[in-house]
This record gives C-alpha cells, structure tokens and sequence, in this order.
C-alpha cells in the first residue's frame, strides 16, 4: 500500500503544467480540423508566423480533437501558443489566433470570431 500511495505522488509532482482550450467552435468537424501551434521564443513565433505564410511544414503542433473543454499540456519551455484551422479540407491552414502568452493552469475560451484568416498575416487580404 505504501508504494501505491509513493507512486500517486511521485506522479502527482511529474504532472506538466497544463491549460484548458474552452473550444466554443464548431471546429474540428467531418471536413477542417483544429491544432494548437507552440513557440517557446518570440523567434519561434516568428519562425511559425513566416512557415504559416510560405506553406513550409509548422513545427509544434497538436491536433484538437473535440469541442468544449479541452485540456493541452504545455509542452517544456513553451510560452506562446496559437491555434490554426485547416477548414473544408484545405491543405494549408486558412485560419489562426493571435499568439498567445500563456499561463499555466488558465481557461483559454476559443471563440469563431478570434479565429482570422491567414491571408490577412501577409498583408495581401482586404
């Protein structure tokens, strides 16, 4: 019984910090699917802001699997997070967020009007 009671806690202190993505979308569904995008720098951002805008491959990411509640945990050393959606089964994705500085253990409420699209990031949209 002591070594049961020795494990939960030794997993209790090896629990990553963690967030909660509110997903308020009607994303991911049959045709799109939804993914969180991590960046430990302000040069990572910039590195995933200039890969979103040349089609290159996004590092980073994590598919989104569900509406509602959705717990991520925050991977080592990560500081900024965004999320991308790749809608009607487009290759590439046509929406984004704002990057985002986070703090663990916040409830992050996702909302379709944050959702931008990626031709605005170069500058080319209306």
């Amino acid at each position: 019984m002591k070594k049961f009671f020795c494990f939960l806690l030794l997993t209790a202190c090896a629990v990553t910090d963690h967030l909660v993505l509110d997903n308020r979308t009607p994303y991911p569904s049959d045709d799109s699917k939804l993914a969180v995008q991590w960046a430990a720098s302000a040069k990572e951002v910039d590195e995933g802001n200039d890969s979103l805008l040349h089609g290159a491959a996004l590092k980073n990411v994590r598919k989104i699997r569900h509406t509602g509640n959705v717990h991520l945990a925050i991977p080592q050393n990560a500081k900024y997070f965004r999320v991308l959606l790749w809608s009607k089964g487009s290759e590439e994705p046509d929406f984004h967020t704002n990057w985002v500085e986070i703090v663990p253990d916040k409830v992050y409420t996702l909302k379709p009007d944050q959702l931008v699209p990626t031709v605005l990031l170069s500058g080319t949209g209306c």
